[in-house]
């Protein structure tokens, strides 16, 4: 790399909403602290998909653009086609970037199509789509030739495709952890977090993010935190109707209004302020694919950071983490089990000064800047 030179990076997404991407947010923050002069405009397709251009919270300019074509096809359906009208549609914008940066296995189209640019595919996910037979698996070996670099979300994911053939040079490859940046927290306090706070009152409360459905054991989590006396919840993120349908019909709607809180969907900065009210988190992803069962969900390190021992289940990532560190119960259920998860959640009640010890004690080594070594080697092999 030429430090004298200005170098522009465009970044390809597929988001719920900019300002919640947490982590395409702390990679370029730190990209850009590391590195003054790296630039970035981000381009996404979002839920909304209407023509769109501003800065984000966090400063950097991005367009979002219209796509005939999510509007055409529903959603989930149809996905070469508008990963074409996403491509098609900002590929002349693209000419003014001096590198692109893919985010998200979405996001394939950017690397089998673009020539002549640096190219970086930053693997949020494992790329399932490239799973299902062996031509796409030759397609994901094709596009890995494309790359500069390779991104993942943790060295679980990384050394899953590299055993399973999908990966196979390991110059190319690394891995960022989604480790929080607790340096940064949203100094407002809004009037639903007011009401939450009234609501919870003096109350011991848990903290549960990313419901989104039964492979997050949402309704499991919800029953073990009301299996026990005295305790509330706090759910934070957006919960889809059918499945707060399925909460009043299992719970009944006074008993949820009385013991859990539903945020809705709020920025990231904001988390920490719920986190903080709370003691402890449910953290579970169900054995239903290769992505739920090698994850690291950001909340399960936002919650130890911030001084709170979790409750995870037995996915070897989130297990390894919590139990080598003494930072709360792996329990030997995916999640499907609530009579464990309610004996594991006892379980740290009972112990929990000395797991509330042991997350207070935690050094800076499991922040989000403690891998600036990692990214400055991604940057140097990007461009």
């Amino acid at each position: 790399m030429d430090k004298n030179r200005h170098y522009k990076i465009a970044l390809v997404l597929y988001t719920s909403g900019i300002d919640y991407d947490d982590r395409i947010r702390k990679e370029i923050l730190s990209i850009t602290e590391m590195y003054p002069n790296i630039s970035f405009k981000i381009f996404a397709v979002d839920s909304k998909n209407r023509e769109e251009k501003g800065i984000t919270s966090y400063g950097v300019p991005y367009r979002i653009p219209y796509l005939k074509s999510r509007n055409k096809y529903a959603s989930g359906t149809h996905t070469l086609q508008k990963a074409w009208d996403f491509y098609k549609t900002i590929k002349k914008d693209l000419r003014a970037f001096d590198a692109i940066w893919c985010a998200d296995p979405e996001t394939f189209m950017f690397v089998l199509m673009l020539h002549g640019k640096p190219i970086a595919w930053d693997l949020h996910e494992l790329p399932l789509v490239f799973m299902r037979n062996p031509l796409m698996k030759y397609l994901f070996k094709y596009l890995e030739n494309k790359c500069n670099v390779m991104v993942h979300a943790n060295n679980a994911r990384l050394q899953f495709l590299y055993k399973n053939g999908y990966v196979k040079h390991l110059n190319r490859q690394f891995y960022l952890r989604n480790y929080p940046l607790f340096n940064e927290i949203d100094s407002e306090y809004d009037e639903r977090f007011k009401q939450f706070t009234d609501w919870k009152g003096n109350s011991k409360c848990v903290y549960l993010q990313g419901l989104m459905g039964p492979d997050r054991a949402d309704v499991e989590s919800i029953e073990s935190v009301l299996a026990i006396n005295g305790l509330k919840a706090v759910v934070v993120g957006k919960i889809l109707p059918d499945r707060m349908k399925i909460f009043e019909e299992k719970f009944g709607k006074n008993v949820l209004d009385e013991r859990v809180f539903f945020t809705g969907q709020i920025k990231q900065l904001k988390t920490p302020q719920y986190i903080r009210q709370c003691f402890t988190s449910l953290i579970f992803y169900k054995n239903t694919s290769p992505n739920n069962w090698l994850c690291e969900p950001n909340r399960m390190f936002q919650n130890v950071i911030n001084g709170n021992p979790v409750v995870v289940g037995c996915n070897p990532s989130m297990k390894e983490y919590v139990t080598s560190n003494e930072f709360g119960i792996s329990v030997d259920t995916d999640g499907t089990n609530v009579e464990m998860i309610i004996a594991g959640l006892k379980q740290l009640i009972s112990n929990y000064d000395f797991y509330k010890k042991n997350v207070q004690n935690l050094s800076d080594q499991m922040m989000w800047n403690s891998q600036n070594d990692t990214i400055r080697m991604i940057i140097e092999k990007f461009i």
